[in-house]
């Protein structure tokens, strides 16, 4: 199973679009609410509903969690007690772990980060980041932590989570079918 946390205010590009193309390549994902309230709504007041509540779902094993931005979803994460037990024992469980824009932020909060993780994020979010290494890149992978800069680079970053989970090839099929080619 793979999860997009999202609290309200998350940014919809950065989970909509990871959510959709890790749907196309025929991951089990499901956007999940850390609000104990099956709708959120995003940083443009666009609300859905997610498919789960944390409570729900965090003692189900796990093959990623996703993390997007928005500055109110990541706030919102950070002051989830559930989120910060569930992070942590993935953490420790070796899951994979993604986040863009202002959601690494999260993973610093929650101890998750060391002197040494190398990490991404949007333009000054490195300022709000006690631990780790900033790179100015669009995409860090280091160890199971997969990190990204922000909206502009949702698509990249949502492709190589599909390459992670599964394969080159199956990023070049569902590419085929993103790009019309």
């Amino acid at each position: 199973m793979i999860s997009i946390l999202l609290g309200s205010g998350f940014e919809e590009v950065e989970a909509i679009t990871v959510f959709d193309i890790l749907k196309r390549a025929g991951a089990d994902i499901a956007l999940v609410s850390v609000t104990g309230s099956i709708e959120v709504s995003s940083a443009r007041n666009l609300v859905i509903k997610t498919d789960e509540l944390l409570d729900d779902i965090k003692d189900r094993k796990h093959q990623m969690i996703v993390i997007p931005g928005g500055m109110g979803g990541v706030k919102r994460i950070i002051n989830s007690p559930s989120a910060k037990i569930f992070l942590q024992q993935a953490f420790r469980d070796k899951t994979k772990i993604g986040a863009i824009c202002a959601g690494p932020i999260v993973l610093d909060k929650f101890g998750l980060f060391n002197e040494e993780t190398k990490y991404t994020c949007y333009p000054g979010v490195e300022n709000e980041i006690s631990m780790g290494i900033y790179l100015e890149e669009d995409i860090v992978i280091d160890n199971q932590f997969i990190t990204s800069v922000g909206p502009g680079t949702a698509e990249k970053f949502a492709f190589k989570l599909v390459e992670i989970i599964f394969d080159k090839e199956k990023v070049a099929e569902v590419k085929t079918g993103w790009f019309g080619k």
